[in-house]
């Protein structure tokens, strides 16, 4: 990471409790900061930002739950750590802001004729939408083409992920929307590719 954009996580009421959970089933092979989370005899994982919202601690100038370079127990979130090795989902274990990365998840409101109509966008995790500075980030975000290389695409190995935030029924639709889409793509004539959109960094990632 090139810049420190994002140096603890937004986290919020239920999200905090759950995080909290299962940070009590931290040990320290796992994560770095195990006892440093410990605040007289307490685990004490978040703390009031600067900007009013509720964060994860800083430690180091990080989250408290990264694991630096060198730490014997692996490098990175010792919340992805502690998943893999209840073999549980993300989603039960890291902050919302953390398991749902790369997809972005928005709220409009759109007014369509005398009504207002509260939509659930499902999108992809730009750097714009890290705010200022996003366009310094040197990873993790769908603009790199390192995000483009899996074998199956997103809505697929992240089906969990898309259930929890969109609900079974809606993802079955957007399944069978991608499903189609798939299909098409693979069956298509060349010359017909053009009119079925491809995102940039897929298409630069097979160069």
């Amino acid at each position: 990471m090139k810049n420190k954009l994002k140096e603890w996580i937004t986290i919020r009421g239920d999200d905090e409790k759950r995080v909290k959970k299962a940070a009590t089933r931290l040990t320290p092979d796992i994560w770095q900061f195990h006892e440093v989370a410990k605040v007289r005899g307490k685990l004490s994982i978040s703390e009031i930002g600067l900007d009013g919202d509720r964060k994860t601690r800083k430690v180091q100038d990080s989250c408290i739950f990264l694991n630096r370079k060198g730490f014997s127990g692996g490098m990175g979130c010792a919340l992805h750590l502690l998943s893999l090795r209840e073999g549980s989902e993300f989603y039960e274990t890291k902050p919302d802001a953390c398991w749902q990365l790369p997809i972005l998840r928005t709220f409009e409101e759109r007014l369509i004729g005398d009504e207002k109509i509260a939509v659930t966008v499902i999108g992809e995790y730009e750097r714009m939408a890290w705010g200022e500075g996003g366009a310094d980030f040197d990873w993790y975000c769908t603009s790199n083409t390192e995000a483009h290389t899996a074998e199956n695409p997103v809505y697929l190995t992240h089906a969990k992920e898309l259930i929890q935030l969109i609900g079974n029924d809606s993802y079955r639709i957007l399944s069978a929307h991608c499903d189609k889409r798939m299909k098409l793509r693979s069956t298509a004539k060349k010359k017909l590719i053009p009119l079925i959109p491809v995102h940039p960094a897929t298409l630069a990632a097979k160069r």
